[in-house]
């Protein structure tokens, strides 16, 4: 934020990037929303799907999609075999 309190693009993008790691971690199994919430540094947290919900196969793929354009391959091809169950 600057010195007004308006967001600029760059928080959008981490916030964005944030959202999408911690939907991903929660969907893979590497942490709980509990672990989350609790770390020190996650205040306030981003998802990128309703965490009151089971993610949806939607939900899954547009994270999926947004590891493949980050060149994150590692994470679609986890997130691609949870697609394909």
């Amino acid at each position: 934020m600057d010195e007004q309190g308006n967001i600029n693009e760059i928080d959008i993008i981490k916030s964005m990037d944030e959202a999408m790691v911690n939907s991903y971690d929660l969907i893979v199994g590497n942490t709980s929303i509990d672990e989350l919430l609790l770390e020190d540094n996650r205040n306030p947290c981003f998802f990128a799907h309703n965490v009151e919900l089971e993610p949806t196969h939607n939900d899954i793929k547009s994270i999926r999609d947004y590891f493949e354009k980050m060149e994150d391959y590692e994470r679609c091809m986890e997130l691609s075999q949870i697609l394909n169950k």
